[in-house]
Parts: structure tokens; C-alpha cells; sequence
């Protein structure tokens, strides 16, 4: 959340998370929080946030989401986040934000 620009709080994820809005993935040293998102053509899964140790990140906690957002009927799983996260999972590039501070 430190380079979200302040979208959001602890607390905030943590309501989304209770409310059914996100979805907690705690690993041993690893943890995500997923989101779905329907669009009017596809179903999509979104890697929110994560952090901690990488290659149970990728290797264990991964698989597992992607299965379960499978079994949501998504057809697309996104990560949102640097670009270094999707290099180190293994997704390719689809767009790039940028942001500007007003």
C-alpha cells in the first residue's frame, strides 16, 4: 500500500476482506489479497496485494489462486502492482498506469 498513493488503509483492506470484497491468501511467510472483478465480455481475478517471501509467493500460494479464480469462472488472472511482481510471477505486460498527483 506504501506506493498506492494512499487509496488505501489497513483497516480499509481489512473491511474489503471481512465484507467478502477481497480475498486473504496467507502462506507460511507470504500473503496476497485478491480481488475479483466482473466485466460486461470476462470475469477477472486481480492479485491486489503481496508481499513476503517470493518464491513461496510463486511457487505455493500462486497455484492456488489461480485454481480458485478458475473455479470463479475467471478467464484472466491481473496482478496490479510494480512491474516487478508480474516478471516474477510470470505474467506478461498488458498495460501500463501512470499517475499524476493534482
Amino acid at each position: 500500500m506504501e506506493y498506492a498513493h494512499g487509496t488505501h488503509t489497513a483497516d480499509d483492506v481489512e473491511q474489503a476482506i471481512r465484507s467478502g470484497e477481497a480475498q486473504f491468501w496467507p502462506g507460511r511467510a507470504c500473503a496476497a489479497v485478491t480481488q475479483i472483478e466482473d466485466y460486461p465480455k470476462v470475469r477477472a481475478a486481480s492479485f491486489w496485494l503481496a508481499g513476503g517471501d517470493l518464491d513461496e509467493l510463486r511457487d505455493e500460494l500462486r497455484p492456488r489462486v489461480e485454481a480458485w479464480a478458475k473455479a470463479q469462472g475467471c478467464r484472466h488472472l491481473t496482478i496490479t502492482g510494480r512491474q516487478g511482481w508480474g516478471r516474477a510471477l510470470g505474467y506478461a505486460p498488458l498495460h501500463w498506469t501512470c499517475t499524476k498527483e493534482l
